[in-house]
């Protein structure tokens, strides 16, 4: 042996094994959260938009589901005199109607006026036997992947908002999770396509779930759970485009596309 390869050799070996031995994430099953309803809109009779409560906001045609005593109301603003809407006037929004309580406004927006892709997921996350409310909005459909975003807020049973989460990529039933072991309740997967590399250093995108708890009465990064993250390569594509064709026009399935996925370091900021 050469004694001068010798050192950098033995330095390589030595880093090799302590790469090898040093902690890597748990990778948590990817477990349905248990105990969940989901209501859904019925579709519009002849697939028009009915009138809507009057308010203030200028919505005038939308859709309702009744959520025990709620009843959320997902309309179009449109201006008294059917011109611009003013600076700042959401040109959706969602209604939600208590009695005896203030209503509820909340900015939206919608493609292609579908008002009845949206749902509310009734579960506990936290675990205290009291159910949260998880309403997932979609918004609309990119070009290219045809990519599905949504707004995911989470409310309490009085319709308290907890945290919300925009832009979520191809939301699905899957997106709510049972928490690791040790902890009760369900977690929320935000999931989005990024940028990545491989292990060969190509470029590409990737399919990223990073999960989020509620504790201490809002929602936050589950620290304790590594994020998932998938290559979208000609496998994964076929996979998604399978799912699809099924008839789930809106709705992806990330718990199926994601169960063995690498587990990834979890990001905070």
């Amino acid at each position: 042996m050469n004694p001068r390869c010798s050192f950098p050799r033995r330095l390589l070996l030595a880093s090799v094994l302590v790469a090898g031995l040093a902690p890597q994430p748990v990778l948590a099953a990817w477990r349905a959260c248990q105990g969940t309803t989901v209501a859904r809109p019925a579709p519009l009779p002849g697939g028009e938009p009915v009138a809507v409560p009057q308010n203030t906001l200028g919505c005038r045609h939308g859709v309702s589901l009744k959520v025990g005593d709620a009843t959320l109301w997902r309309c179009q603003v449109v201006p008294a005199d059917d011109g611009d809407l003013p600076e700042g006037t959401p040109p959706y929004a969602f209604l939600i109607d208590r009695p005896d309580r203030e209503r509820i406004t909340l900015p939206d927006d919608l493609m292609a006026g579908r008002f009845t892709a949206f749902e509310v997921i009734t579960a506990d996350l936290d675990g205290d036997g009291k159910p949260e409310q998880v309403l997932a909005a979609w918004n609309g459909q990119g070009n290219g992947l045809g990519v599905n975003r949504w707004t995911i807020r989470v409310f309490d049973r009085d319709w308290k908002l907890l945290g919300a989460f925009e832009d979520v990529s191809d939301w699905g039933t899957s997106s709510l999770v049972r928490a690791p072991q040790g902890r009760r309740g369900c977690d929320v997967a935000v999931t989005a396509f990024v940028d990545s590399v491989n292990r060969r250093g190509v470029q590409g995108i990737s399919f990223r779930a990073r999960f989020h708890r509620l504790a201490g009465g809002r929602m936050e990064v589950a620290t304790d759970r590594p994020m998932r993250q998938r290559r979208y390569d000609r496998a994964f594509e076929r996979q998604r485009a399978a799912h699809f064709r099924r008839g789930q026009e809106e709705r992806g399935d990330p718990g199926a596309w994601l169960a063995r996925a690498p587990a990834v370091p979890v990001v905070t900021d």
